[in-house]
């Protein structure tokens, strides 16, 4: 799993080289070099490609940071897919507990909960994830973590099921609109400025 590596001494270069980079990668690199230039705690980030993880942040000879970028199209973020009816729980699947809540309920059972949070889980090869997520079209970037983007998911999960419970398949396509409310609600409800909940993520 090759990375490219970047320090403090090197960001000066890749601030020179920017406009060189595709069109594609530079919200990527437009997000290394920002958590530099915001924190000086950092002393390295990698950048990975075709891996679980897109950085590697370390702030310590032992203190490291993983985050997963999601970059929206079209006005989604595809946050994660999930086969409902392949989720076998004793002799139902995942999707008949799901369906049987919502038809019954605006909301899920706290065990249907429990059982999509373990699948979720199990999808994932790494736990405690940082997610940043990059609103493309408006060029706006937020920082959740993966216990914040699991509530997304159920929250969601809950408004497409009431409404048509024919899918097997959860696509975890999320407006980005939804994911611009949800971010300002969480300030609000919080009393935090953005630079707050990215500071409290990355460095403590």
């Amino acid at each position: 799993m090759k990375a490219e590596v970047f320090k403090p001494g090197n960001i000066k270069k890749l601030e020179k080289n920017f406009k060189d980079i595709s069109d594609v990668d530079k919200p990527v690199y437009y997000t290394v070099i920002n958590l530099f230039n915001n924190f000086p705690r950092i002393s390295a980030i990698k950048l990975y490609r075709d891996s679980d993880i897109d950085l590697k942040i370390r702030l310590g000879n032992k203190d490291y940071r993983y985050i997963k970028i999601l970059k929206s199209q079209s006005g989604m973020f595809d946050i994660m897919r999930l086969p409902l009816d392949e989720r076998k729980i004793g002799k139902n699947s995942l999707y008949e507990l799901v369906r049987k809540d919502l038809n019954s309920s605006n909301e899920l059972s706290r065990e249907t909960r429990n059982e999509i949070l373990k699948y979720i889980d199990f999808n994932r090869n790494r736990k405690k994830l940082l997610y940043i997520l990059i609103d493309s079209e408006n060029k706006n970037y937020y920082i959740m973590k993966e216990t914040t983007i699991k509530d997304i998911v159920i929250h969601d999960i809950e408004y497409i099921y009431t409404k048509d419970s024919s899918y097997k398949i959860y696509n975890g396509k999320i407006s980005a609109r939804f994911i611009g409310n949800y971010w300002d609600s969480y300030l609000k409800k919080r009393k935090k400025t953005e630079k707050d909940v990215w500071k409290a993520l990355i460095t403590q």
